[in-house]
Parts: structure tokens; sequence; C-alpha cells
């Protein structure tokens, strides 16, 4: 009898045990992916106390909405694009002083905003490009307060692309994103086979659970059985399967031409997960550069005169090809 009894009282801790990690996890999954309005910014030397410590392990980080922390250096106009069902996407347009020879639409990476992408708008305003900075949902002026790590930002992508074909008659367009922009670039691309000239892609993760996992190891947390539930109930609060959300699979649908980029200290993305990308990357037009000292930052930081001379080769090589797609061809 008391074996009975200690053995259902065992079964009842763990069921506890569960559950409780459940709903841990599920409030972790949907601070994670829900900006707060009201939550006071984060900074690099943020150190919560241990009751925020406690608040946040029980029901996950408050989340700023990401506002803009910089401006052009130029005159630039804002612009409104329309994203369906009435919502819209803030951006920025800037313009080129030199011959023009087309337009880069450029998107910023996770609880960030498109100003933290004007540092390449700058080399591309230079390579005699017109430049249009987007805001994700949930960043800036943009609509809503969700972010999908790239999965459901494909559609701001292709609403995106599709403004500047009809609004603007571009038809001489390079994609370029950062961490989640280069996921969502990549997902657009897999989705829409977007009409682009080329993409170029920094930093994007293979899976969707392998991001989870390298967060987890900064956290010092075993990957089992968190990375799992996370990935499940991240998925299942925002309405997706987020075990299928992985850009390594987009790969094998993306058949423009491809730069891809990563840096060899980023504890986000090893370079075995761009490597497999890469692998992966059905064009037979693709460049893939690792800058060997930065961590998951702009490339621009360390290396900026050979971001420079590595985007520009890589641009000037397909200026006089026909390279936008054609079912399968490239």
């Amino acid at each position: 009898m008391k074996y009975k009894k200690h053995l259902k009282i065992g079964l009842g801790v763990l069921i506890a045990i569960f559950i409780l990690l459940n709903v841990a996890i599920i409030a972790q999954a949907y601070s994670l992916s829900h900006f707060d309005e009201n939550a006071r910014p984060l900074t690099l030397d943020y150190k919560p106390t241990f009751l925020e410590s406690v608040k946040i392990a029980i029901t996950g980080l408050d989340l700023p909405r990401p506002r803009t922390k910089s401006f052009p250096s130029q005159p630039y106009d804002s612009l409104r694009i329309p994203a369906g069902e009435g919502r819209q996407l803030d951006a920025w347009l800037l313009h080129t002083h030199r011959l023009k020879r087309g337009l880069v639409i450029a998107f910023h990476g996770y609880i960030d905003e498109k100003s933290s992408m004007l540092d390449r708008a700058e080399v591309f305003l230079d390579m005699g490009y017109d430049v249009m900075l987007v805001n994700f949902m949930g960043a800036g002026d943009s609509y809503g307060n969700q972010t999908t790590l790239g999965y459901m930002e494909a559609e701001n992508v292709k609403y995106a692309h599709n403004y500047a074909v009809s609004q603007l008659q571009e038809d001489n367009i390079i994609l370029i994103g950062f961490s989640m922009g280069a996921v969502a670039i990549m997902k657009a691309q897999a989705d829409y086979n977007l009409l682009v000239k080329a993409i170029v892609i920094e930093a994007p993760y293979a899976t969707f659970q392998e991001t989870v996992n390298a967060r987890l190891d900064k956290l010092r947390m075993p990957h089992f059985p968190v990375s799992g539930m996370f990935t499940f109930w991240f998925g299942k609060i925002n309405g997706f399967d987020a075990s299928k959300a992985n850009p390594q699979d987009y790969a094998d649908k993306i058949h423009v031409p491809a730069l891809l980029m990563c840096g060899g200290k980023d504890p986000n993305i090893p370079e075995e997960e761009t490597e497999r990308i890469f692998g992966r990357l059905a064009s037979k037009r693709k460049e893939l550069k690792i800058f060997p000292d930065s961590p998951h930052e702009s490339y621009l930081l360390k290396y900026e005169k050979e971001w420079h001379n590595v985007v520009s080769a890589f641009v000037g090589n397909l200026e006089e090809m026909d390279v936008y797609s054609e079912e399968g061809d490239l």
C-alpha cells in the first residue's frame, strides 16, 4: 500500500512539474513573440533584480516595441506600404545621388528596426542604388505587436517588393536582410518566387529549433525537453508549425543569385549552419562569405571595407546578366 501511495505521489509531482514547465514555456513563447508598448527599453547593461528574474522566469520578459534609434543623414521619403486587411508597413526611401542602377530593399533583425540597416544603405547608395528600409510588423510605426522570427515577416517582404514594383515602377531589385530579415527574405523567395535581381542574406539560422538551442546554450540550459516544447508552443501561439519553419528547407527553392554571409564568432549562428544553408541553395550563382571575428552584429563594424568590396563585386558580376528566375532554369 505504501508503495502505491508513494507511486501516486511521485506521479502527481511529475505531472505538476510538467504542467508548470509548460505554463512557464507558454509564457516565454508569448512574451518573446509579442512586443509590449509599455515595457521599458532594454539596455546592454540591464541586470534584473532577483524579484525581476523570478517574474521573468514565470511570465516572460517584457519586450519593448522597437523604436527608431537613428535617422538617415540625407533627406528621405517616409512611406506607408499596404500590407493587406487595412494594415500598413512603415518604411523610408533614400535616393542615390549617383546614376541610378536599381533599388535595394533592406530588412532588419529580431527586436530591431529599420535604422539598424542604415550602414548597409550607405554602401548601396554609393553604388548607385536607391534604398528602401522597411520596419517589419511590430516594429516602429508598422502594424501589430507580433514578431515570429521571420515566418510571418515573409509576407511583409512580399508586400514591400510588390509596392516597389507597382508604385515605384522598379524592375531591378535586390533584397538584403540581417538575421530574422534574412530568414524572412528566404521564406518569401521560397513561397512567392519574387522577381528580384539577387538576395544578400546575413546570419540566417538553419532551423527554428537550432536557433532556440543556441539561446539555451547561452543560458546554460539543457536542450531537452525545453527546446522542443518552446518550438511547439511558439508555433502554436502564433499559428504555424515552428518545427517546419526551417530556412535550410527554404534554400531548396531559392533560384535567384544569393550572397550568404555569417560571422565566425556568432554564438547564435554556427558556421556549420551557414555552410549547410549554402549547400542547399538552389541558385547556380551563389557566394559564401565568412567574417572571422564578427559576432551576431553588422559586419561593417569590423569589416567595413571588406564588406563593401564583397558586395560590390557580387552585384557588379550580375550587371550584364539576365538573372530573373524562370521556372527553375537558374
